[in-house]
């Protein structure tokens, strides 16, 4: 009871301040009678919503839940006492009754107002579903409050241990994750690729919202690597004794000697299929030295650390020939027994594959010079075809120089340094399924598999400037993600660190607010690093749907039109039917300005109630798109798509939209009808 007596006590207070800002507001001579007729209008507006709540609430006999404020209400809003006229509400009383008396005309009118409003409500609430879901998918809320950072192109300013301590101190900031992004080679029964890796910490990994489909994320949070007492001695940057099979040596030059055909093969093994022949070619050829398995003659064999004996095989692009009887003067393609293998479109097929190192002589790379060294050419091909070729699983086959080169903007060639993994290195890896795809790993076997990996640092990573080149090791995948646009993978941050890794390609910013990120990238960017957030592209969509919500809006306009001509033809043939109703009007007393604001209340209040009405069809329209949608979005694996959405500030918009377009359609008829005489009115038939 008490409660409910203060609630009363706290809208009386309040009622009695807006009646005082009324009188404040209408009394002012700067503002005059513009102030009064914007009063008037959004008043009215609320009034006539009031007078409808009161009259819903009556048919479903809650009246005395809003009966003690009615009233207060109602003299708190209604203006035309002021001024000694009727009641405001008395005319939309009186209204209402006029409209039910022409209840089919009043409801073809209000419908093709609903239709016009309906039209706009549609078309807006698409524009603005369309932007939250693309908004809704392109960033969550998190990721508004993340920067990330990277080193200006060509700056010799770097991300280091350092910076990264900078980071963490700037107000507002709550986390300072790194990323390194390294170019690892990946050996998986006997199939190489090379792909991207990423270091990163599970905090990175959580931040970044990385869902795991099967298995889980890794736990280590570690940013910098602790050396074991061994290591401390040995330093963990020694170049590696014992080699294994598919670790590389060098980039070489190789000749084929004339006259001579050599097999080569998919890997790096006797037993391996033969994919072709190649021979001679003018001028010194480029490829790399690599162990694999041994074979007779080889001129250089060493042992792995299981005792097995290598030799060094040569891996390059070839143009490949096929053996077969043939004729030199009958076959074009025909070259001593041995015909050129053509692809689909005629071209001679240059694919990738290893040699052995018989039969040819081998130069280092680092002594060639300024020697005329060629690229093979394909026959019937230019030589701009040769930049890329895929392999059998769909990746590009690119030398591992070449991926460093482009990652890093260098052109002249690093000297490698090898290097092993620390000790402590957690050698775990969450992999996506498009990498599950190139290894040919099915996903529901693929957690607790281990592949070889061995990673390859550029010198921008490392103080030294040096390459530096991994050991391989064996990786165990503990979680997938759903990723299948590019093959990559995650790796602990410190197995990275652990190769004498100073700097780091990215670091992820994560602030308290959303409101701080323009603050904080300026100071970020005053240290001398590149930022970029999600920020810029959510504005960037904000501003593409402004514009096209604009463009639908304005379609919408044309059905409003329509609607408004309708309403307006509707009251002036009304007028002419209720003449002798005017007449009879002013004769029993009305004024004129009075028959003039009931035709107005009329024609707002169909206005108004064809705005509701439109607003409940198109948000309804759009909402049953949206299912209609979701019904093939499902299928597909999308989820529901929701494409309808209506902002109140849009709805509080429309209504008013609505108003406007009722009193403006009604202003020529309710001035002709405050012109009627009464003697010409009651006189007219």
């Amino acid at each position: 009871m008490g409660n409910g007596h203060l609630k009363a006590k706290k809208i009386t207070i309040m009622l009695i301040k807006l009646k005082s800002f009324r009188h404040r507001f209408l009394n002012r001579d700067a503002i005059g009678n513009i102030g009064r007729i914007a009063w008037d209008f959004v008043t009215f507006g609320i009034l006539l919503f009031i007078f409808l709540l009161n009259r819903i609430l009556t048919r479903f006999g809650k009246e005395n839940f809003f009966e003690k404020y009615y009233s207060s209400l109602v003299n708190l809003l209604d203006t035309a006492k002021d001024r000694n006229s009727i009641r405001r509400v008395e005319l939309i009383d009186l209204a209402f009754r006029n409209m039910q008396m022409k209840k089919t005309r009043s409801f073809v009118t209000i419908g093709g107002m609903a239709i016009g409003i309906g039209a706009i409500v549609f078309l807006v609430s698409i524009g603005y579903g369309l932007q939250d879901l693309v908004i809704s998918r392109v960033a969550r809320l998190e990721e508004m409050k993340q920067v990330d950072v990277s080193p200006q192109s060509g700056s010799k300013i770097k991300i280091n241990d350092k910076s990264l301590s900078a980071f963490s101190n700037l107000k507002q900031v709550v986390k300072a994750l790194p990323l390194i992004g390294v170019v690892a080679r990946i050996n998986y029964n006997l199939s190489v690729s090379d792909m991207p890796a990423y270091g990163v910490t599970a905090d990175y990994l959580k931040n970044s919202a990385t869902r795991v489909v099967r298995g889980k994320l890794f736990a280590s949070n570690h940013l910098n690597y602790q050396k074991t007492k061994e290591e401390n001695v040995k330093g963990i940057t020694t170049d590696v004794g014992k080699k294994s099979y598919l670790d590389k040596k060098d980039d070489v030059s190789y000749i084929i000697y004339p006259g001579k055909w050599i097999p080569v093969y998919k890997n790096p093994k006797k037993s391996s299929m033969i994919i072709g022949f190649t021979r001679h070619l003018p001028g010194k050829q480029i490829g790399s030295e690599y162990y694999g398995e041994n074979y007779e003659n080889a001129k250089e064999q060493t042992k792995d650390e299981k005792g097995n004996t290598l030799a060094l095989w040569i891996m390059a692009r070839f143009l490949l020939w096929q053996k077969q009887p043939c004729s030199d003067f009958l076959v074009v393609d025909c070259s001593d027994g041995y015909i050129v293998r053509r692809d689909d479109k005629g071209d001679q097929i240059l694919s990738t594959g290893y040699i052995r190192e018989e039969l040819i002589s081998v130069e280092p790379a680092k002594n060639i010079g300024d020697r005329d060294i060629n690229i093979p050419q394909v026959l019937g091909t230019s030589s701009a075809t040769l930049e890329k070729t895929a392999s059998d699983s769909g990746v590009l086959d690119l030398d591992i120089n070449q991926l460093l080169a482009s990652e890093a903007g260098v052109v002249e060639k690093q000297k490698t340094k090898q290097v092993t993994l620390g000790k402590g290195a957690y050698k775990e890896a969450v992999v996506n399924r498009a990498m599950l795809k190139i290894l040919n790993i099915k996903e529901s076997e693929a957690v607790g598999k281990s592949f070889d990996a061995s990673f390859v640092v550029i010198g921008e990573l490392v103080d030294g400037g040096e390459k530096i080149e991994s050991k391989s090791e064996k990786y165990t995948i503990v979680g997938i993600i759903p990723d299948e646009r590019s093959p990559f993978f995650y790796v602990p941050l410190m197995d990275l660190r652990s190769l004498g890794v100073n700097n780091f390609s990215q670091v992820k910013v994560v602030l308290k607010d959303t409101e701080v990120v323009s603050d904080t990238r300026k100071k970020i960017e005053a240290m001398g690093f590149e930022t970029v957030s999600v920020v810029d592209t959510v504005t960037q969509i904000n501003n593409l749907f402004a514009s096209l919500r604009l463009l639908l809006a304005l379609l919408g306009t044309v059905a409003l039109s329509v609607a408004a001509l309708g309403m307006f033809n509707t009251l002036t043939v009304s007028l002419l039917e209720r003449t002798h109703e005017v007449g009879l009007m002013k004769a029993m007393g009305m004024k004129s300005h009075e028959v003039q604001e009931l035709f107005l209340t009329e024609s707002m209040i169909m206005g108004f109630a064809g705005g509701i009405c439109g607003l409940i069809l198109g948000f309804t329209a759009g909402k049953v798109l949206g299912l209609v949608l979701s019904v093939f979005a499902v299928f597909k694996g999308v989820g529901y798509l929701d494409v309808a959405s209506l902002p109140i500030i849009f709805v509080v918009l429309i209504l008013g939209l609505s108003l406007v377009v009722g009193f403006a359609t009604g202003i020529y008829p309710a001035a002709r009808a405050k012109r009627i005489s009464a003697l010409d009115a009651l006189r007219y038939e």
